[in-house]
């Protein structure tokens, strides 16, 4: 009681401080200091680590201003204070603020934050990305809701915005407020949204239960971590203290940029710009005033007011410090980049590609191959231009976080399928490189598009490990040999399925059992995923329920069983001379310009399996090459960086496992008959070996490339 009382006061205080202020000044209580005391912050990421929110002290603020000014003056504010503060809050405005307002020109304002100088836009959005995940609230922009959250903090205490990323974490809190006070359609609501409200989290019996869980450093610790840190953003006073939108008008690019709350003396004796900051008293004044007004009008709901003060701010802000300003066209840009959803509806284009590619691919029409080209090589310069826009508004190479290594491993894939497909536009392995490139990229980014929690495209600065020039080296060529092995995966997947259809056509098995396998084959991906999650990250991924957990080992065993008497019937049929078709001998160039298969990839001249098994065969060897090379050059960088070239890291081991199997695959073609099935299932599983290695080792198991 005594917390939620503090915190009521505190909202109370934050909706009266713009008035008080603008008495303090006609009173002379306020002073302009004399030093220059820079406001340093943490990064928001590790805020939660060492802050949890609390009852504040908003008494502490107001214990500066007994030294700033005339005793009366000090006495009638104080009195005004307690007038206020014991006053009722304002109440909420109606929700169709959001649609009445217009952000736009906010669009031009910067903000300096976590050691970089972004839009509004990008910086609202990572911080909301804190608080409500990838969920919207309301329907409502990052903007508005990070100038909501700030100025009328009141209205989200009880709604639901703080996303757990976690489902079991989320199941266990939902379980124990059902046991204290909320109900069952409450729960369900929460359930689907996977949004807490504030006050949910804070009642005692789920601290207590995030607590336990942030015990376990392996499994739910970092989901506790996320849940603590949107509380810790969500709070006015902390999106006040990080909103530094006023630049030194003395163009020092080593001065930390002003809040607004600052210049009316609520961000702290450290925060509060001094006579070395170089904001003339009347400019000072005039953002002091416009900053108040548009709380006040925010606070009152006053859509008008609100629109005219926010293109005034704006123009103000622009004018401070010219020079130091990041240009229109940048900020301009970055704001579009996020507003268009880091242009990861490009996979649509991807998605619209695959159709005339395979069309060409399998009845050879040069109208499809013409369609389906310049379909890719549009969706290729779309994604070229998100990879260059967010190259520009960073100012760094975009490979540094999980977003950036699946969106540009794609665009190489796309460079190195054009190239290719240059390469071996007269023979008959065309349009296999380009499809294989789109399915690649068209699946890569439905992932960063309908994963962004996981997969967070917001701009951070890199990690201090990463700031080294092997970054760019071991990197890109190990995340630009993924995307070839991508490649060789589609091609093999489609011979598969080429050998299969042939199978059931001759006869030699039924539809119903032709149709089974491929379902047997899902189900084993399916089935040794969750068991494998099950193994390697604990009840926090897997299924507690004892029925679950035998349903799905049931699977795994009945599906595995099936794939496994296809391969011997398979045998069976290669010992007996019934296999339907066989590859060729040989590497990917013997393959293309002749030798031990002969020239037999001229247009006309192969069958589709072969054609199939050459494109797989050229990804294999430029992605076994381009891997070798990225885990040698991993090894140099580790040696530089750690002092040793392997640790058999998790990460290390995983892409040196990657890489024997590519090992295998090459001496395994030259021994056996069968060569066009052993070449298309090894690629296959040395691709689901690679997803292992990205997706399982970088977001579950700890190490030192947990970064990456």
């Amino acid at each position: 009681m005594a917390l939620a009382r503090a915190e009521s006061r505190f909202v109370q205080y934050c909706n009266a401080r713009d008035t008080i202020n603008e008495m303090l000044r006609m009173t002379g209580a306020v002073e302009k200091p004399t030093a220059v005391t820079p406001n340093h912050r943490a990064p928001i990421g590790h805020v939660s680590q060492t802050v949890r929110p609390r009852g504040l002290k908003p008494a502490a603020r107001w214990g500066r201003l007994a030294s700033s000014g005339g005793l009366a003056a000090t006495g009638f504010v104080a009195a005004l204070a307690c007038l206020l503060l014991a006053a009722p809050a304002p109440a909420a405005t109606d929700a169709s603020l959001f649609s009445r307002v217009d952000l736009t020109p906010l669009d031009r304002v910067a903000v300096q934050n976590d050691g970089r100088i972004r839009s509004f836009t990008s910086h609202a959005l990572t911080n909301m990305r804190y608080v409500s995940g990838p969920r919207s609230i309301n329907g409502q922009s990052p903007e508005f809701t990070y100038l909501d959250l700030m100025f009328r903090p009141e209205r989200y205490r009880d709604e639901d915005i703080i996303y757990i990323k976690s489902k079991p974490l989320l199941q266990e809190i939902v379980t124990t407020l059902e046991g204290h006070g909320i109900d069952a359609e409450r729960g369900a609501k929460i359930l689907k949204t996977r949004l807490v409200a504030p006050s949910l989290l804070q009642r005692p019996a789920v601290t207590a239960l995030l607590d336990l869980r942030a015990t376990d450093l392996i499994r739910t610790a970092k989901f506790v971590d996320m849940i603590q840190s949107g509380l810790v953003v969500f709070r006015s006073d902390f999106l006040a203290g990080q909103l530094q939108i006023i630049p030194p008008p003395s163009g020092d690019r080593k001065t930390a940029w002003a809040t607004p709350d600052a210049l009316l003396g609520f961000g702290g004796p450290q925060s509060k710009p001094g006579e070395g900051f170089g904001l003339e008293d009347a400019t000072e004044n005039k953002l002091a005033q416009v900053w108040a007004a548009l709380g006040n009008a925010w606070r009152a709901g006053n859509a008008e007011q609100i629109n005219a003060k926010v293109a005034e701010l704006a123009d103000l802000l622009v004018a401070v410090s010219p020079d130091l300003y990041p240009s229109q066209r940048r900020l301009a840009m970055e704001s579009w980049y996020f507003r268009n959803g880091s242009m990861t509806w490009v996979w649509y284009l991807y998605l619209a590609s695959v159709i005339p590619l395979l069309m060409a691919v399998i009845y050879k029409w040069s109208g499809a191959r013409a369609v389906g080209l310049v379909i890719f090589t549009l969706a290729f310069l779309l994604q070229t231009a998100s990879i260059a826009i967010r190259w520009y508004v960073s100012g760094r190479w975009p490979n540094s976080n999980m977003f950036e290594a699946v969106t540009t491993s794609a665009w190489f894939g796309g460079v190195g399928a054009l190239v290719i497909e240059y390469l071996v536009r007269r023979t008959a392995v065309r349009n296999l490189f380009a499809l294989g490139s789109a399915v690649v990229s068209m699946a890569a980014l439905m992932a960063v598009h309908f994963l962004p929690a996981t997969l967070d495209s917001t701009l951070n600065n890199r990690m201090p490990a990463l700031h080294d020039i092997w970054l760019y080296i071991h990197t890109n060529v190990i995340i630009w040999s993924y995307a070839v092995i991508g490649l060789a995966a589609v091609t093999a997947l489609l011979y598969l399925a080429y050998r299969w259809i042939q199978i059931m056509r001759k006869g030699t098995i039924g539809v119903m059992r032709g149709l089974l396998l491929p379902v047997a084959v899902v189900a084993l991906n399916v089935s040794a995923g969750r068991v494998l999650m099950e193994i390697v990250g604990g009840p926090n991924w897997g299924y507690r329920e004892p029925t679950q957990q035998f349903l799905w080992f049931g699977v795994l065993g009945i599906s595995a069983g099936l794939v496994l008497f296809e391969a011997l019937e398979a045998r069976r049929r290669r010992l007996e001379g019934a296999t339907v078709e066989r590859a060729a001998s040989g590497g990917a160039d013997a393959l293309i310009r002749g030798g031990a298969g002969g020239s037999f990839l001229k247009p006309g001249a192969p069958t589709v399996a072969q054609v199939l098994d050459a494109g797989t065969m050229v990804s294999m060897e430029v992605a076994f090459i381009m891997l070798w090379s990225g885990v040698v050059m991993g090894a140099i960088w580790a040696d530089h960086a750690w002092g040793r070239p392997w640790g058999w890291d998790p990460k290390e081991t995983f892409a040196l496992n990657t890489f024997i199997i590519f090992l295998v695959l090459v001496h395994v073609r030259l021994k056996v008959k069968d060569k066009g099935l052993w070449t298309a299932a090894l690629a296959v599983v040395g691709f689901e070996v690679m997803m292992f290695n990205w997706i399982v080792i970088n977001f579950i198991v700890v190490g030192l490339h947990s970064y990456a």
